[in-house]
């Protein structure tokens, strides 16, 4: 790539109060600067500002030029790393649209040239992220390192092909993202000058573009509102026909060095963000970059006993579309049931991140000894319960297994058992749900 410039119960209570009050710190921290340095914009390519403390742009489908005409040259059929500044952000999707330039001012033409939206990202470290916001550089990927697996798309970048049907010239590149709570979208914008193109390629497509698995919602805007009136553009993938955009993920990016990160003087914290990886080595905000010790090469694929969240996993080396479920549903025969009904009510609230269960349980068998069990889809801690006693939970508090006390140990057919839950969670923009629940003598 070349840049080129030209003019122009206790122990429970205990703690979650510990992690609340530094929830609250945090989000007194970020309430003091969101009004300064908010929102998120391109940073690899180089936008069309690429002033470090410039500010997010609501008015598009460009931002407003700065003083220095900045122009990434790539050839059809390179990879070229696309990434953003996480600003404390988390949570949302990025559009990403192509078209020449002359056209990049009327916000139609990039909607009918998506050519794909991704997530926008979040720090997916456990405890890093809520209320849809984080410390910055939030876990973003660093300069040297790109995205080379589908599954692996919450890091504040991605990659995109070059088209092979597109005729030699320039073009712009957009990004629009409405990123945590933020109820606009946001516009940034690169300038690419693109050669080795065959336009007589047969490239039309139907339909929308592709969508990124595994992504955070954002807590205002929809996938529809990035999908309304948009269509996938015209574009070839492969040398001879219309091909994946994504098949070959992990070719280096001809921009591998490029680190969307810009600068921890975005961030809340700078001190601790000096200590994320390789932030302390980027020594120009204007035009981020590592310097890559030795040839850039695609990182080991993800498994599903590396240690770390990635790969589409719903938790450490669990879940998503690879791993193995975090828990195993349990099964619960119908004659073998000691219940005849299971009357069960949850009821989030979002805002003061709380959750309440109510289950009611209607006894057919005789037992001495019984245990309830919910099984649920992301971290709870319950606070209070009633009529019975906690057991155990795992160490994602998404699996809690709870014992009766002594004047509801032994159950008899015709009886009764009302059971009552409070709990608490970190408020990521989505809603805990129950996944199943058991009821089992034992």
């Amino acid at each position: 790539v070349v840049a080129t410039q030209s003019s122009g119960s206790s122990g429970i209570n205990a703690e979650y109060g510990e992690f609340n009050s530094r929830m609250k710190l945090f989000v007194l921290a970020v309430t003091l600067v969101g009004c300064v340095l908010g929102h998120s914009w391109m940073s690899c390519p180089p936008s069309l500002d690429t002033r470090p403390n410039r500010g997010g742009n609501t008015v598009g489908p460009c931002e407003r030029e700065g003083t220095k005409k900045i122009m990434t040259e790539v050839k059809a059929g390179d990879r070229l790393k696309v990434g953003w500044t996480s600003n404390y952000h988390a949570g949302g999707w990025v559009r990403l649209a192509l078209v020449p330039e002359g056209q990049h001012k009327v916000y139609e033409h990039f909607e009918k040239n998506v050519m794909k939206i991704v997530c926008y990202g979040h720090d997916e470290r456990r405890g890093k992220t809520s209320y849809g916001d984080c410390v910055h550089p939030c876990n973003a990927r660093k300069g040297c390192e790109y995205m080379a697996n589908k599954y692996d798309g919450n890091r504040y970048d991605t990659t995109i092909k070059i088209p092979y049907n597109l005729k030699d010239g320039v073009y712009i590149l957009q990004y629009m993202s409405a990123m945590s709570g933020h109820k606009t979208f946001y516009y940034s914008c690169a300038r690419l000058k693109i050669s080795g193109g065959k336009p007589s390629l047969p490239c039309k497509r139907t339909g929308k573009a592709p969508v990124a698995y595994g992504c955070m919602k954002g807590m205002a805007i929809p996938l529809s509102k990035y999908e309304k009136n948009t269509k996938m553009g015209n574009f070839c993938f492969a040398p001879n026909g219309l091909g994946d955009q994504d098949a070959d993920m992990r070719k280096v990016p001809v921009n591998a060095d490029c680190d969307p990160r810009i600068t921890c003087q975005l961030s809340v914290n700078s001190k601790s963000c000096l200590k994320e990886d390789a932030m302390s080595t980027i020594t120009n905000a204007w035009d981020p970059k590592q310097k890559c010790s030795g040839a850039v090469r695609p990182g080991p694929e993800p498994t599903c006993s590396d240690g770390i969240k990635n790969n589409g996993e719903q938790m450490v080396d669990c879940g998503g579309p690879e791993c193995d479920p975090c828990y195993e549903e349990p099964t619960e025969p119908e004659d073998t049931r000691i219940y005849s009904d299971l009357a069960y009510n949850e009821k989030v609230l979002l805002e003061r991140e709380m959750m309440e269960v109510r289950a009611k349980i209607s006894i057919r068998k005789e037992a001495k000894n019984w245990q309830f069990t919910i099984f649920l889809d992301k971290p709870v801690v319950w606070t209070h319960f009633w009529n019975c006693k906690l057991i155990s939970h795992n160490e994602y508090n998404t699996i809690w297994t709870f014992g009766p006390m002594p004047w509801t140990t032994h159950v008899k057919p015709g009886q009764v058992i009302s059971l009552g839950f409070n709990g608490k969670f970190e408020n990521d923009g989505e809603r805990p749900q129950t996944v199943t629940k058991s009821f089992v003598e034992v």
